[in-house]
């Protein structure tokens, strides 16, 4: 459970939980952009961009949902509230259903979701009593609310946007037009619906006894209940429509009409950023995108904000796709290289000390003439933590500065050339990725798909570029990493150019002629074994120098940037003794996709994959410590695309498409001394009803740990990953540990140090 306290209407909040324990997990869902929300008693339920908080407006708590506390899916699509029997109804992008309780106790209905409909798509959901209508690409689907079942299935045939239902029909509105059903006949049976018209209504609903139906950009009708004739209300453009209790309201983002019955109505003319407002206890509380959840009053023909809009810190959207650290600062480019055709909004944030920091998008478009999309990496300067550089698929680098865009550079300005330089708009064809700054701060990005592929700009902003013929034109190259020796090492992703490369440039970036570089676009393992991958994805170095790649079939590391260069030069595929009595081993993850690799404290490689989850790897290959799925952890999806760890606490951040999470892992950076005052034991003492785990922080590299009763009996003992050292309070036979104190001996890798600290048990 995540609760939040917004103090005096602002932003500030308190999180009532201190810390992360070792081995729990945590969610961050995106709150920003509001686009519905939905109004009970004293509490308001406000969707975001799929996720969904609560705020009540009696204490200003916001209760956040997620697969933690109770929900059942991500991605929510839909969300009403049942008034006869006080549940709110969740309808996800994969036909799953929750049930939430006024309590936020949640119940689960997952029929639909189990029956995978092919390219099942989720249009609508209307509650009538204590029916709740799902309206499908293929039909109409009924759930009792109270019962908590599904009761009717109406399959027919028909792409349907809206259903809602009197006490004699149904009636819905599909891209077929508008057809209805009498409620004394078999409606599961398609030939007894009766067509009554071509039109095609966004939303059909009831007010004063009235069936209304709205078109989006046209306007809102009275219809006849017999033959849905109809007639005007309101036309205009229109983009939202609400009609929840006694005032229906549509509008658009000029001008917004209050209908307090079907022949009252009053046009409020002022300029707002409303996704949908709806009216609740003389209070209008408008979900108005990235601006956030807004009370408003009506003073004057005007809506007046009586408080700062609602919006728990948190990230912007849910787009993970490249994710680092520097320093204790987690950095986020949202958007990939697009080869989906989906377009991402341009997101890039950044996470601090439990805060978020979102970059503004405000006016980036109109200043740049560019759609801001698609962002692929982002570099902090080194000299300066509010500096930042953004890369874009399609639209060059972009330039922050504190948070806000100062400049955006392409080939009109910089090195940076376009895909097309003779076609009609050659700026909406300028391909940037894998920014990286080296140790003299220079910052390193990847020009795709043009002749000289690697450009650099100098900290005085003068411009580089170095041409290899063998890379020219590759069209996939998202990362450059700078080696322990200097060395830059950049993918190439896919296709023809689908290798590795490696330039070792002698810190002369104005004298190609030192250079030393070589592609390698195959893979030949220690046993001779030959691969050629379709997709090398990813690198990480370890904390030995070695460097793991990620392929599309399987993880092999280049266990010596040295012999990269040599003529017979193999990769290394780790492999795993099988343990049987044979002699037998296999190779480590073979033939698993890889998308992701991230190495911790403790030199260990945590493994994202493109349908697998996230693997831990022991530090020298030979282990594997955990596997996480979305069947044995609360992991939120198995498609993983970025991992990053932080170093100073050890919380591994899961990037995926339905959001980010985290884990807390049991290995963070060591100290360079052991010093008994930097030592922290928690929790001390050790209470009667506390079963978790007790850890030993502070600690140097592998240091040697030992749990000894007073009379010097060692009962348990281990080696720290990273500064880490972790316990179960139980002896190695595995019984819990008597009620007493006990030392912790703690010596240093070398054992030329030791120091003792102490811990109580109360039982």
């Amino acid at each position: 459970m995540r609760k939040y306290i917004l103090l005096l209407v602002t932003l500030m909040y308190t999180q009532f939980m201190i810390g992360q324990a070792i081995g729990s997990w945590k969610t961050y869902p995106a709150l920003q952009i509001a686009t519905y929300n939905v109004p009970v008693d004293d509490k308001v339920y406000s969707l975001c961009n799929g996720n969904l908080f609560s705020y009540n407006t009696s204490d200003t708590e916001v209760y956040v949902y997620d697969r933690l506390n109770g929900l059942h899916d991500t991605k929510i699509k839909f969300i009403r509230y049942c008034h006869d029997t006080d549940k709110l109804v969740l309808v996800y992008e994969n036909g799953n259903v929750d049930l939430i309780y006024p309590n936020d106790e949640v119940t689960n209905l997952k029929q639909l979701k189990e029956k995978n409909y092919p390219n099942l798509i989720i249009n609508n959901l209307s509650i009538v009593g204590k029916t709740a209508f799902i309206s499908t690409n293929f039909g109409v689907l009924s759930i009792d609310t109270e019962y908590e079942e599904f009761e009717s299935t109406y399959d027919l045939n028909l792409d349907v946007l809206s259903c809602i239902k009197d006490e004699e029909n149904i009636y819905i509105s599909s891209k077929n037009g508008c057809y209805k059903g009498d409620i004394n006949q078999n409606l599961l049976d398609k030939n007894n619906w009766t067509y009554l018209n071509n039109s095609v209504y966004n939303e059909l609903a009831f007010f004063n006894n009235e069936l209304i139906g709205f078109i989006q950009k046209k306007g809102v009708y009275k219809l006849d209940k017999n033959t849905l004739k109809a007639s005007d209300l309101q036309k205009g453009n229109f983009t939202y429509f609400s009609c929840e209790g006694n005032v229906m309201i549509t509008g658009n983002n000029q001008k917004t009409y209050l209908f307090k019955s079907i022949t009252e109505r009053e046009e409020i003319n002022q300029d707002n950023h409303f996704n949908y407002i709806v009216h609740h206890k003389n209070t209008y509380w408008a979900s108005q995108n990235i601006k956030g959840l807004q009370p408003y009053t009506l003073q004057e023909k005007q809506f007046v904000a009586t408080s700062s809009a609602i919006q728990p810190n948190s990230p912007v959207r849910d787009y993970f796709c490249q994710m680092h650290y520097v320093g204790n600062r987690l950095l986020i480019a949202g958007g990939d290289l697009n080869y989906s055709g989906i377009v991402r909004e341009g997101t890039v944030m950044y996470y601090e000390n439990d805060t978020w920091y979102n970059f503004s998008e405000e006016n980036i478009a109109e200043q740049t003439n560019l759609k801001y999309v698609n962002v692929t990496s982002i570099a902090q300067d080194p000299k300066d933590s509010n500096h930042h550089y953004v890369s874009s698929a399609r639209h060059g680098m972009y330039e922050f500065n504190n948070l806000t865009f100062t400049n955006q550079y392409d080939y009109t300005n910089s090195l940076i050339d376009s895909i097309a330089i003779g076609a009609r708009n050659p700026r909406d064809y300028v391909n940037c990725m894998g920014l990286q700054y080296d140790d003299d701060g220079n910052l390193w990005m990847v020009n795709g798909q043009v002749d000289t592929l690697i450009v650099i700009m100098t900290p005085d902003k003068t411009w580089h570029r170095l041409y290899y013929p063998e890379i020219k034109m590759a069209p996939t190259c998202p990362q450059i990493l700078f080696d322990q020796r200097g060395r830059m090492w950049m993918n190439s992703q896919r296709l023809s150019w689908a290798g590795i490369f490696c330039l070792d440039y002698n810190g002369t970036i104005e004298d190609n002629d030192d250079d030393t570089y070589i592609i390698r676009k195959s893979i030949t393992n220690q046993d001779g074994l030959s691969y050629s991958p379709y997709q090398y994805n990813c690198m990480a170095e370890d904390h030995d120098g070695q460097i793991w790649i990620g392929t599309d079939i399987g993880p092999f590391v280049i266990s010596s940037s040295d012999d990269f260069f040599s003529d017979n030069f193999t990769y290394t595929q780790v492999k795993i003794p099988r343990n049987d009595g044979t002699d037998y081993a296999d190779y480590l993850l073979s033939g698993v996709s890889i998308n992701c690799i991230a190495v911790d404290a403790a030199n260990r490689k945590w493994i994202g994959t493109s349908s697998n989850g996230i693997y831990l790897i022991s530090a020298d290959g030979q282990e594997m410590l955990q596997h996480f799925t979305t069947e044995n952890s609360p992991l939120i999806s198995d498609e993983i695309l970025s991992i990053a760890v932080n170093p100073q606490t050890g919380e591994v951040m899961i990037g995926t498409f339905d959001g980010l999470m985290s884990y807390m892992s049991d290995a963070n950076t060591p100290s360079d001394e052991l010093d008994k005052d930097n030592v922290k034991v928690y929790p001390n003492p050790v209470k009667p009803d506390y079963n978790g785990l007790i850890t030993i922080d502070g600690l140097t590299m592998n240091a040697e740990v030992k749990i000894a009763t007073i009379t010097g009996q060692v009962i348990y003992s281990g080696h720290s990953n990273g500064g880490l050292f972790t316990w179960n309070g139980k002896d190695q036979t595995g019984r819990r540990v008597s009620s007493g104190v006990y030392n912790i001996i703690s010596t240093n890798s070398e054992g030329k140090k030791a120091i003792v600290n102490k811990i109580t048990f109360i039982h």
